[in-house]
């Protein structure tokens, strides 16, 4: 936040208020990430943005296709990756100068052209061996190199969805080895854990760790696919998913000694117990949940809410039982819930006070 003359930043404001104990460092977070949230450089009404938005893309897309048509753009692998490496640069440096709405959209849309067209070319070196391989390693090198060049959250969230995504195929369909793909897990469980645990301050790697929460998710629905012949185990990403919410309870309560109380036990014992019975996925979503709670995070809120239902869903029917077993599960699932909430409240740790 720019200072005027004679004037107070925001930073220096809440350093006054933090000295006065009038705001502690959690309040003082939420607060600046609300101001990145709704921090805008125009003030167009939302149509004339949605128009503005719209319109660039269109210009973006009839450019490629122009481009198409006349032939400058050929089914040829270096010719796509020039005209790739050339629209990715040009967005890079429109969007570092113009702050225009019309112009941030279409340098989006450029960037976006140029990677489709980078990785097509790059994909269409080598068809037979490792394509997606090196298409990994070119999505990650753009994300790494464009992900402070590029100024936008919109574009860092996009391009932090490429990697996983075409590790996940490469792993698939050419080293046909899907237990890798809990290799993946566990580098995005930590890239969770160091993005909003290590690193809560560093609103430019937020993207990075939304990006990895919704693409965590998205691998886990690959991990309990129904086709058998390319379905991996659970126990694996089981067992990384578990370890890391239970890390998480003890970094909630304020340590292991904390683990202790009674709350944290039960906690600790559904987790482990759930480990056993459920898929992945839920687990993900828990923790997702539990940790977008913790943090005020109304993002990993929202996707640990919105993948949960759907993992639910998934899980019964990969259950591999009678629909009336699976009647009595539900039943009985939904017994032990309103048990718990009256044990709860019993021991008066769902009581709200007034």
């Amino acid at each position: 936040m720019a200072n005027h003359e004679g004037g107070l930043s925001l930073r220096s404001v809440l350093t006054n208020l933090r000295q006065q104990e009038l705001v502690d460092d959690e309040a003082i977070e939420q607060i600046e990430r609300e101001f990145e949230e709704h921090k805008t450089v125009n003030h167009e009404p939302w149509f004339v943005k949605f128009l503005l938005a719209v319109g660039a893309w269109v210009a973006a897309i009839c450019f490629v296709l122009f481009l198409g048509i006349v032939g400058l753009i050929e089914d040829d692998a270096w010719v796509l990756l020039g005209w790739g490496t050339v629209f990715i640069i040009t967005a890079t440096a429109m969007r570092q100068s113009c702050h225009h709405l019309f112009l941030v959209q279409l340098a989006l849309a450029m960037s976006t052209m140029g990677h489709g067209l980078t990785l097509t070319g790059t994909l269409s070196i080598d068809r037979n061996f490792n394509g997606f391989g090196i298409a990994t390693l070119v999505s990650l090198a753009l994300c790494v190199i464009l992900y402070f060049l590029y100024p936008d959250n919109l574009h860092r969230f996009l391009s932090c969805l490429l990697p996983p995504a075409l590790a996940t195929l490469w792993i698939g369909l050419e080293i046909e080895n899907w237990l890798l793909l809990h290799l993946i897990v566990l580098i995005q469980v930590s890239i969770i854990g160091m993005v909003f645990i290590y690193n809560p301050r560093r609103v430019n790697l937020r993207p990075l760790g939304y990006a990895t929460a919704f693409s965590l998710s998205i691998v886990l629905f690959l991990v309990i696919l129904p086709d058998r012949d390319f379905q991996a185990p659970w126990w694996p990403a089981n067992v990384i998913l578990a370890a890391a919410l239970i890390w998480l309870f003890q970094w909630i309560a304020g340590g292991w000694n904390k683990m202790r109380n009674e709350p944290m036990i039960i906690a600790t014992v559904a987790t482990m117990g759930l480990a056993t019975i459920t898929t992945p996925g839920i687990l993900s979503a828990i923790g997702l949940m539990v940790l977008g709670y913790a943090r005020n995070d109304r993002y990993l809120l929202s996707m640990g809410m919105l993948f949960f239902p759907c993992f639910i869903v998934i899980f019964y029917y990969e259950w591999q039982t009678s629909l009336l077993m699976k009647s009595w599960i539900i039943g009985g699932s939904g017994a032990i819930l309103l048990l718990v909430r009256w044990f709860l409240s019993f021991r008066g740790w769902a009581r709200v006070e007034s």
